[in-house]
């Protein structure tokens, strides 16, 4: 599978660059999680043989040769196809060179296929999205234009490709283009559909250089931009998550804001429009609490699916107050972080009233909608289990998040000294210091020398052995005297695979090296952990790490950080990695890993 995007028009096509949902189920274009078209071939009046097709972060060249007449012994004409995303449209430039002794008339149209089917039915990833109709064709080689309308919303398309000739003249050289413009109006008011903007993305220019940030990482950013009024913001994935998350964009900000400001601004920025004023049951949604997911697919506009804006995330808001402190320690831009003071007081608020279910000093989660039924990162329904594969009952608090709050804390107690609110600022360094105490109490697991992964409802602590408990590092809560065990078990060999950080343990009951989240190794997983290693003064196991992922993405397939792979050991391999056959390509985390690796080495 290959994507190109540039805007929020988004093309899949198969290995090959051909657009046919025949030969590569996912194949088409899509716009605001729909999939408007499903087929478009181009076909001629002369007969022509398919060469090659370069790729590029916005646009595919295909070339082919041709005779101008039946028999002649050579080829003599040549043509270039170039498909080009910009904003809500793609482009079509046809360019021929003759070679023949005469004129030469050719003409050119596209075989399209408009289908209009939701994402999650493309998807089909579980019986739930299967209730839209997995295929609605409702043209074939449409005309000019074509429409499908519906209680919720309209799609168009407009076609300008109907109708593509030339005569080209002996050695000369002609071109002919025209394009698709796709467009989705939505007949309710959609927070998310507002922001949205068609233009292309702007140049992506970091504020300073890295050998690791190449044209082609800069491409893969730029691809998953999605433009909006209020800047570009990064997507989290590659064909299926082309929209706004906010843990994935959180993070990506925080392993970025050195280099990428703007971005990390934009990221900040969207999030204070999409933060929730109400509650919800079946969003999940509560005041101040940061989104987890927005969508514009038919299944969530209806209510179907509770994705239109989802907010089942413990993590989110937490990182939105993390991230907020961090953007201001980079830039000394106060002017902007006074202008989201208003969120970062409810994102505070909703810690304080929300967070904590039982009042026990640590963030748990229990789903009441019918969304994620695991709200942190590992959200597979099975990723929290004890070490004899009992699956843990929630509310669960996991390791990683009170990490995640005592950095919120410590940065909460900043920001007030900031607002100059110096009893608020008291009390978050109080909160911040109790927290980090009875953590180290209540989490650790004297018989492993090692943290639980989790708290049960029962307070109990969930013993299996995890990468999470490695992103603490990172937030500070753990206590010095503890921090080198912790890192000996990360890069023992039931953890370390010689790629990277196994998600869990090979000693656990659960482990399988090819599951989502029970064993495979995730590069944004590793990234927070390298943060953790340079923050403790463990420099020599972040280089460690860092030169082992880059391994894994010389030997990936298409040369890039994927969003995960196997966690077979590379002795297990003989030194081949294993890849995960629905790894997103490419994925806005593993992107940042890049740039976490770039710092790592350079620790």
């Amino acid at each position: 599978m290959k994507v190109f995007k540039n805007g929020n028009l988004m093309v899949v096509t198969d290995d090959r660059g051909i657009i046919d949902c025949e030969y590569e189920k996912a194949a088409g274009l899509y716009l605001e999680d729909t999939r408007f078209i499903s087929r478009m071939i181009l076909k001629s009046s002369h007969t022509l043989r398919r060469l090659h097709t370069d790729f590029s972060w916005d646009r595919i060249e295909t070339h082919y040769l041709g005779r101008s007449k039946p028999g002649i012994p050579h080829y003599d004409i040549a043509v270039s196809e170039c498909l080009r995303a910009e904003g809500n449209a793609l482009q079509a430039e046809l360019t021929v060179r003759s070679y023949s002794l005469e004129e030469v008339r050719i003409s050119f149209e596209y075989d399209i296929i408009c289908v209009f089917e939701d994402i999650f039915s493309v998807r089909k990833k579980n019986d739930s999205y299967n209730e839209l109709e997995s295929s609605r064709t409702l043209s074939s080689s449409p005309p000019r234009s074509f429409q499908y309308e519906t209680d919720l919303e309209r799609d168009t398309v407009e076609n300008s490709l109907t109708s593509l000739s030339l005569e080209v003249r002996p050695g000369q050289i002609e071109r002919v283009s025209g394009k698709l413009r796709l467009g989705k109006y939505v007949k309710k008011d959609v927070v998310f559909k507002k922001m949205l903007s068609e233009r292309p993305v702007k140049d992506i220019v970091p504020i300073k250089k890295t050998s690791l940030l190449d044209e082609r990482e800069l491409g893969d950013l730029k691809m998953l931009m999605i433009p909006t009024v209020y800047g570009d913001f990064p997507g989290a994935g590659l064909p299926w998550f082309a929209t706004v998350f906010g843990r994935d964009s959180l993070i990506f900000g925080l392993q970025t804001v050195d280099l990428l400001p703007e971005i990390t601004r934009n990221i900040l920025t969207v999030h204070t429009h999409l933060q929730s004023k109400e509650e919800d049951s079946q969003t999940e949604a509560q005041p101040g609490k940061i989104v987890h997911e927005t969508r514009l697919n038919e299944l969530s506009l209806a209510g179907r699916l509770p994705f239109e804006r989802y907010y089942g995330s413990i993590d989110a808001t937490l990182l939105f107050i993390m991230l907020s402190h961090r953007y201001y320690s980079q830039t000394n831009d106060w002017n902007f972080i006074r202008s989201i003071k208003n969120s970062i007081m409810a994102a505070a608020k909703w810690i304080d009233t929300y967070a904590d279910l039982d009042n026990d000093g640590y963030i748990e989660f229990a789903p009441s909608g019918t969304g994620l039924s695991i709200q942190s990162w590992k959200d597979s329904a099975d990723s929290v289990s004890f070490s004899d594969g009992r699956l843990a009952e929630p509310p669960l608090a996991p390791v990683e998040v009170q990490g995640y709050l005592y950095d919120a804390f410590k940065c909460l107690e900043k920001l007030m000294a900031l607002f100059e609110d110096e009893e608020r600022a008291t009390v978050y360094a109080l909160k911040a210091a109790a927290l980090k105490e009875n953590f180290n109490r209540d989490f650790w697991l004297e018989s492993e020398n090692y943290f639980a992964t989790a708290l049960d409802k029962n307070k109990k602590p969930v013993d299996s052995i995890t990468s999470n408990p490695g992103h603490c590092l990172m937030t500070g809560i753990v206590d010095e005297d503890r921090a080198e065990a912790l890192v000996n078990r990360l890069f023992s060999d039931e953890l370390y695979t010689g790629w990277g950080i196994r998600t869990l343990s090979s000693k656990m009951k659960r482990y399988n090296p090819f599951s989502y989240h029970n064993g495979s190794v995730w590069p944004h997983d590793n990234s927070l952990i390298m943060l953790g290693l340079i923050k403790y003064g463990f420099y020599e196991k972040a280089r460690q790490l860092a030169r082992d992922l880059l391994k894994v993405k010389d030997k990936h397939h298409d040369n890039r950080l994927p969003e995960l792979f196997s966690g077979l050991s590379v002795s297990e391999t003989s030194g081949k990695l294993i890849e995960y056959p629905t790894s997103c390509s490419p994925q806005l985390w593993s992107i940042g890993t890049v740039l976490v690796i770039s710092k790592a080495l350079d620790a």
